[in-house]
C-alpha cells in the first residue's frame, strides 16, 4: 500500500482527478460528500484491511492527515 495506491483510491471514490488531490486541501474544499467517505472507507477496508470509523474523518480534515490516519506517509 504505498501513497499513490491510496491517491488513486480516493480519485476513484470521489471521481476527481488525482492532480486536484493536493495533500493540503480539505475534503471539504474537494467537495467529497459523506457518502463518497463511506464508500472510500469500505474500499480501503476491502483492498488493504484498514478499519477506519466514518467519524474519525471530518470534513475538515486535509488529505494529508487521511493519508496519516491510514498510515501512508505524503511525499514532501
Amino acid at each position: 500500500m504505498t501513497y499513490d495506491d491510496i491517491l488513486a483510491l480516493v480519485a476513484q471514490e470521489t471521481r476527481l482527478p488525482p492532480e486536484r488531490l493536493h495533500p493540503e486541501a480539505t475534503l471539504a474544499t474537494l467537495d467529497i460528500s459523506s457518502i463518497d467517505m463511506v464508500s472510500m472507507l469500505f474500499e480501503l477496508e476491502d483492498r488493504y484491511g484498514i478499519e477506519i470509523q466514518s467519524e474519525e474523518l471530518t470534513r475538515e480534515m486535509t488529505l494529508r492527515q487521511v493519508f496519516e490516519r491510514i498510515g501512508v506517509a505524503v511525499p514532501q
